[in-house]
Parts: structure tokens; sequence; C-alpha cells
């Protein structure tokens, strides 16, 4: 099922402990499609239980169409196929832990 995924680079987003920003966008290709991904760090730093943070990847997935529109709040959207087949997620986390200097990768669902 396709979904839109907004490119908000740069938005910091905050949270009860912290925030996240996400910093970069990448394409790469996985079984002869291409492949949207995102890398952002996140830091806890108003936390109860103290301080920390990590760099992550966010994968929304296959994509469809590239920024084919703007949403009402003027940032492009892309159509993208979330990635459900466990095999090609594991091998897309080991190359963006490894590529990316990662700590975690999550997959839309």
């Amino acid at each position: 099922m396709a979904r839109e995924y907004p490119h908000e680079l740069k938005r910091e987003f905050q949270s009860i402990s912290g925030r996240y920003v996400l910093e970069k966008e990448g394409r790469m290709e996985v079984d002869k499609r291409e492949l949207l991904f995102v890398v952002g760090n996140a830091i806890v730093d108003s936390s109860c239980c103290g301080v920390g943070g990590c760099r992550y990847a966010l994968v929304p997935g296959y994509l469809l169409r590239y920024r084919s529109r703007k949403n009402g709040s003027g940032f492009w959207l892309s159509e993208v196929e979330p990635i459900v087949d466990s095999k090609s997620r594991k091998e897309i986390t080991q190359y963006l832990k490894k590529k990316e200097w990662v700590n975690q990768v999550q997959f839309w669902d």
C-alpha cells in the first residue's frame, strides 16, 4: 500500500524528554528499485532519567514518485511503498549502519 512521505529536513521535533531532527536524505538501489532513507539525530536532554542521544535512520520505503507535489505546509511529498520483506530489511539495516554510522534503523509499516 502506497503512502505519502513529507520531506521535512532540518525541522526540529520536540518531545517531553528531548528533541530530534532529520538531517539528510539519501536514495539507494535495492532489488532493482530505488529506496528512500532519512538520517537524523535524537537528543534526550530534558528527561528525569538522564541525558543521551543517538543517530538513526528512517526508511519510508521504495520510491514510487519522488517529490511529486507539496502539502499545505509547503513540504514536498513523495509516494513510497513500505518495505515488508524481512530479508530486504535486514540487508538495508546492515548497509545503513555501516555507511551512515547509525545506531538504529526504523522502517515504515
